[in-house]
């Protein structure tokens, strides 16, 4: 039976709304840094096949991952008869749906009397889930176990029933047991919010009404992705684009995409694309298909309501074995390397046909940087785990943001006071490089450096970078954005340079870890840039007199000739 139009379009808002209403739960109730400041987390509503039906706004890399996860659990582990009012099911295994091993999902069903209506989902990232390192970034991993515990598909709740052993041992198995097992709470809180939410809906509207709603919803997504596809001009369109290194061999990473549309479909290929790797650079095919979807939909219409029926058209083929679909054991903690260069890759090849929707490539990596403090004298040990940004590409007639979140992890500022006021950190610089957007008729956005001094008396730094050695590329004539760096003491007697996957650096009472992130690939020839433009950059600090001069051609007052 079809829905009349305005009770579908409430209906489906609605349940987006639920879906928000379960993000700003967690948001109020979450404990570290991670997810109550940087907002590394997303929540979901499914149906009972675990198609995602509505998602708030929050990861793009979380897109329909959940699924994935919940798919599995319903089909391997836990079917659907099995599910109990009040149960609540946790996982993380990235070889069960999951990404990463810090990316802890949780699912409740939504119960209508005797009939199973619905599920709700939560995913955050943790700060810290066992394994070789504070943070569960161990750089030098070459398998899974090593990066910390794996939860395979389990019932955390039975019938609203805690179960107090397996909280206590994930709890044995972490290293700040208050702030994750406060994060897993809040989850598990904004779950039932979010099945509140869906009950209330169902109690206006009736079971029936709401299961038309959530099918007519998927077949308009679908169908709007569709009609954009047939937009397009049938035809396929390569590119190929390199992760630095693995950390471990110092060798590039080459990721092959090849988009092929035709008639309403679109077809990712990554064949050709490297092996895995023994070390924590792989991605799962959760990971990949993410990163797919937020690229496609960006670039074709992200107005489509983001539910089960918008990933229809859109078909993968990811070898098994290879980065973007690694087999177990081969450790994933580093995934965002692959999922970053998979986006990129994509814009490139669309750039052939859709040139004006595409930007050149950004900053291409989630800077991950964890600090850790052994502590002593009356402290506590501590785990400071935080992602820094770069400049964005470029497009066709605007340039680039500089430090901009965006992307597939679009993640918010941890504010610098907060920071100083909870660790033994302090922020020396925070400051945009001139220079490091990429030269073009558009100009990239720019990258940052950003030194913090380390105030405890021991600890250590782990990192996960990349682009130090690849650049972001620019399109249409356009210049590269300056790679990234990463220096230690840089104003001290003796500066030292630090590799991308900086590995249990030891830190000592007044060292200084400075990074500078990448900047984003210009657009277009930079001989076509507005003069206007290039004044005003070297007006505000953004390009310097000499790269005015020297890339730009200016000359006159406020450059040298």
């Amino acid at each position: 039976m079809r829905v009349d139009p305005v009770t579908l379009e409430v209906v489906n808002n609605a349940l987006v709304g639920v879906a928000e209403q379960m993000a700003a739960t967690i948001l109020r109730t979450s404990y570290s840094t991670v997810i109550r400041e940087m907002l590394d987390y997303s929540t979901a509503v499914f149906d009972l096949n675990g198609r995602i039906i509505a998602q708030s706004c929050r990861i793009p890399i979380h897109l329909n991952s959940m699924s994935r996860s919940l798919r599995t659990t319903l089909d391997e582990a836990i079917p659907i008869d099995e599910w109990r009012p009040g149960d609540v099911v946790v996982t993380n295994d990235p070889y069960k749906g999951g990404q990463h091993l810090p990316d802890v999902q949780t699912f409740l069903p939504v119960f209508a009397g005797d009939d199973l209506v619905a599920i709700c989902g939560t995913l955050g990232h943790h700060l810290d889930i066992g394994g070789m390192r504070p943070g569960s970034y161990a750089g030098d991993a070459v398998e899974i176990f090593q990066e910390g515990l794996r939860i395979p598909p389990v019932k955390l709740f039975r019938e609203g029933r805690i179960d107090e052993r397996l909280f206590a041992m994930i709890e044995a198995n972490i290293r700040q047991p208050a702030m994750t097992i406060g994060d897993l709470r809040a989850q598990t809180a904004a779950l039932e919010i979010g099945r509140d939410g869906v009950l209330e809906l169902i109690e206006r509207y009736g079971v029936r009404t709401i299961m038309d709603c959530l099918e007519e919803a998927i077949e308009a997504s679908e169908g709007r992705l569709r009609d954009r596809l047939r937009e397009i001009p049938d035809g396929t369109y390569e590119s190929s684009y390199f992760v630095d290194d693995d950390g471990v061999v110092d060798e590039p990473i080459r990721i092959v995409t090849k988009v092929t549309i035709e008639d309403g479909t679109i077809r990712i290929d990554f064949t050709g694309t490297d092996p895995q790797r023994r070390s924590p650079i792989n991605a799962t095919l959760s990971s990949c298909e993410s990163a797919v979807y937020f690229a496609i939909l960006s670039v074709i219409d992200p107005s489509i309501p983001a539910n089960y029926g918008v990933y229809k058209p859109i078909r993968i083929t990811a070898p098994e074995g290879t980065v973007v679909n690694a087999l177990p054991p081969a450790p994933v903690v580093g995934r965002n390397a692959i999922t970053h260069t998979i986006v990129n890759s994509l814009m490139r090849a669309l750039s052939e046909v859709v040139p004006e929707r595409v930007t050149a490539a950004y900053y291409g990596m989630s800077n991950v940087h964890i600090l850790a403090g052994d502590g002593g004298n009356g402290r506590d040990s501590w785990i400071f785990f935080d992602i820094e940004v770069g400049g964005w590409g470029a497009r066709q007639n605007k340039d680039g943001p500089d430090c901009y979140s965006q992307g597939i992890h679009n993640l918010a500022n941890t504010p610098i006071e907060m920071v100083e006021a909870t660790y033994p950190l302090r922020f020396k610089r925070y400051e945009f490089i001139p220079d490091t957007g990429g030269a073009g008729r558009q100009r990239g956005g720019l990258g940052v450096r950003r030194d913090i001094e380390f105030l405890d008396r021991s600890g250590s730094l782990n990192t996960q970078f990349d682009k130090f050695k690849i650049a972001p590329f620019g399109l249409f004539g356009g210049g590269e954005g300056a790679t990234g760096s990463i220096v230690m003491n840089p104003d001290g007697p003796d500066p030292e340079d630090l590799h991308s996957k900086t590995v249990d650096r030891a830190f000592r009472y007044g060292d200084v870890f400075s990074m500078r992130t990448q900047g984003g690939g210009g657009f277009g020839p930079s001989e076509e840039r507005n003069r206007a433009s290039v004044e005003r950059d070297l007006r505000e600090g953004k390009i310097s007199a000499d790269h005015a001069r020297e890339v730009y051609g200016l000359k006159g007052k406020g450059a040298r000739s």
